[in-house]
């Protein structure tokens, strides 16, 4: 059932704890996919076919405003993978993942956007973050939780979910490990493939 599959992301979106005062968590388990909607058997008794794709779950289009005070709304990046990443600057986990979106950001421009949605947190102290740690790819403001709210009030940091090309969430994970490991981890996850040339 669809409600199954969203009930499944609301789940992993709001697990967890991300309060200030905690340490962080170590890695959270594996991504978990949205999984496809149970069918009932066809009369007869006989299993319906397989289904090949996960059912993917819809994330509301938003406007954001970036660090650079550029606007955007999620839709601009449709036909483009996004790789949507909720942290905050005091999140340990989530400063140690960051190089992984740099390389990935600068290795495959063609193929996917990142959009790392600060949570919480005062411009300038974002900017000085960004500048001091060189980071080039799109720094989302959401001061007022506004953008965790409309993705199913995400409470963990950090916490990323993988668009399709079609805005569709179609992965979502808590929790990160070191920057090299998760570079591996979301190319898997993103499916990009190694170009030759």
């Amino acid at each position: 059932m669809k409600q199954l599959s969203l009930a499944l992301l609301a789940l992993l979106l709001l697990s967890g704890c991300a309060a200030r005062e905690q340490e962080a968590a170590p890695p959270g388990p594996p991504a978990q996919a949205v999984q496809p909607a149970e069918q009932p058997q066809e009369p007869g008794g006989e299993e319906p076919p397989e289904e090949t794709e996960a059912e993917r779950i819809a994330i509301p289009d938003f406007e954001m405003t970036m660090l650079d005070d550029e606007t955007a709304s999620l839709s601009d990046f449709q036909g483009k993978k996004v790789l949507l990443n909720f942290w905050a600057t005091w999140c340990g986990p989530c400063v140690g993942e960051m190089p992984a979106f740099q390389r990935l950001s600068e290795e495959y421009p063609d193929e996917l956007v990142i959009l790392a949605v600060n949570c919480g947190e005062d411009e300038k102290t974002v900017q000085r973050f960004a500048e001091d740690n060189g980071y080039t790819f799109p720094i989302v403001l959401d001061a007022d939780g506004t953008i965790q709210a409309l993705c199913g009030g995400v409470t963990s940091l950090p916490t990323t979910v993988i668009l399709d090309e079609e805005g569709y969430a179609v992965t979502a994970r808590t929790g990160a490990a070191d920057a090299d490991t998760m570079y591996e981890l979301y190319k898997t996850e993103l499916n990009i493939q190694e170009t030759s040339g």
